[in-house]
């Protein structure tokens, strides 16, 4: 009876406008989101899986040849890479390797950059210290000097910080290797936030259940039993 009142014409017309097919860059850009928001609420899916995703989804829609993504030790004061696309074995290898203390995530002084966002910075390649060369293809290419400004050097990197209740860095997505090489756009950057934004969401909740399951149970109050 309710669906007489819904003209057949109209009905097929809205069908047809609003139609799950992506219809341009925008919509596919927002449904692959969508995605990856059901993947990471799915708590059957490992958080590497997750991030997987999250890197795939940076390389087909943005173009950076070089991804990875990286948290905090929950036990101790370290943060280090925990999963990486584009780069060699070798190179990422060195990657899984690296750890770095709380003087590396927050100081300006060790790692030189420039804030591009709410919680992303330019890393530039001029700053990088000499330790970290070893972490690229070819690193020879760094002292190559920057033409223009709209260039992105071997060497430059952003990293996109995630984030928990206290401000406080519990990883990262960190992105190079710009197909065109020049600087990405505004909105690219943008993307790349919130992808870091739902990234630590995840991250805060998988833990959260985490420490659920593993807190000990504290014993109820006993009773006596009934005279």
């Amino acid at each position: 009876m309710g669906n007489e009142v819904i003209p057949s014409d109209f009905k097929r017309f809205v069908e047809t406008f609003y139609a799950p097919v992506p219809r341009d860059e925008s919509e596919r850009i927002a449904m692959n989101f969508v995605d990856l928001v059901s993947l990471g609420s799915d708590r059957r899916q490992p958080l590497k899986v997750f991030f997987d995703q999250v890197m795939r989804f940076i390389f087909r829609q943005f173009g950076f040849s070089e991804i990875a993504i990286g948290l905090k030790d929950r036990n101790e004061e370290v943060w280090r890479y925990e999963t990486a696309f584009g780069f060699t074995k070798e190179v990422e290898a060195k990657l899984f390797r690296t750890r770095y203390d709380r003087s590396d995530m927050y100081s300006q002084e060790r790692f030189p950059n420039i804030k591009i966002g709410r919680v992303s910075e330019l890393n530039v390649a001029e700053g990088l210290p000499e330790e970290e060369t070893d972490k690229y293809d070819r690193p020879y290419r760094w002292h190559t000097k920057r033409q223009s400004p709209e260039e992105f050097l071997p060497g430059d990197f952003i990293d996109s910080w995630m984030l928990d209740e206290k401000k406080e860095i519990i990883g990262w997505i960190e992105v190079s290797g710009p197909k065109d090489r020049k600087q990405p756009p505004r909105s690219t950057v943008r993307w790349i936030e919130l992808l870091a934004c739902l990234s630590s969401e995840v991250v805060r909740c998988r833990r959260a259940e985490d420490d659920l399951v593993m807190r000990p149970r504290t014993p109820g109050p006993t009773t006596s039993p009934k005279a």
